[in-house]
């Protein structure tokens, strides 16, 4: 049960950090870089996106409290921008560009490109879901895999080349899509009457 609690946590998190699509636009900002400097900024990113994610999953749920927000309210609103994220990713040939240069680790490559508003409302999503310890765990491992991948991105790049990772980011997106027509459909069924 634990398991599959975390599994669960786990995917949609892993499709919203789209970890492989990570690489070109890190590779784009930190290609002039030395490699000591590039290991740095891996470091600074990591950390950023991971303590953002944290404080923005401590503090949302009281801020929802106070404002009156429910679950299904949430599911709604969070299917339709997770939705209209994937699906601008999918239309449009490449993701927001950064001017590159001067330190780039906290921001961009922190946030918003490894956790920007899909992971938010992911991670809101399934802690809503699956509780907040899964979910923390869960972040935990996907922010791990994005340092690991880009600890390795020069030779993956090489690998599967910059379209390579363009692929696996399109199907990532495609398949947070449907995960965001889900939420939004279990959404309506909880505030619809039957």
């Amino acid at each position: 049960m634990v398991w599959e609690r975390l599994w669960l946590s786990f995917l949609p998190l892993c499709v919203a950090v789209d970890a492989l699509g990570v690489v070109p636009l890190y590779w784009a900002l930190v290609q002039e870089q030395p490699v000591s400097q590039r290991r740095q900024t891996v470091h600074q990113a990591v950390i950023v996106a991971f303590v953002v994610a944290l404080v923005f999953l401590w503090i949302s749920e009281a801020v929802f409290k106070l404002m009156g927000i429910q679950i299904a309210d949430v599911m709604i609103a969070g299917g339709l921008i997770l939705f209209a994220l994937s699906l601008n990713d999918l239309l449009h040939p490449e993701k927001v560009s950064y001017a590159s240069g001067g330190e780039v680790g906290a921001v961009p490559l922190g946030v918003p490109i490894i956790v920007g508003p899909a992971v938010l409302t992911t991670a809101l999503l399934v802690r809503q879901r699956y509780g907040l310890w899964p979910t923390i765990s869960a972040l935990s491992l996907n922010i791990l895999l994005v340092w690991v991948i880009l600890q390795v991105a020069d030779r993956l790049l090489q690998r599967i080349g910059s379209a390579g990772a363009r692929v696996v980011s399109k199907v990532m997106n495609l398949v947070l899509a449907a995960f965001a027509v889900m939420l939004v459909r279990q959404g309506l069924t909880m505030v619809l009457p039957r």
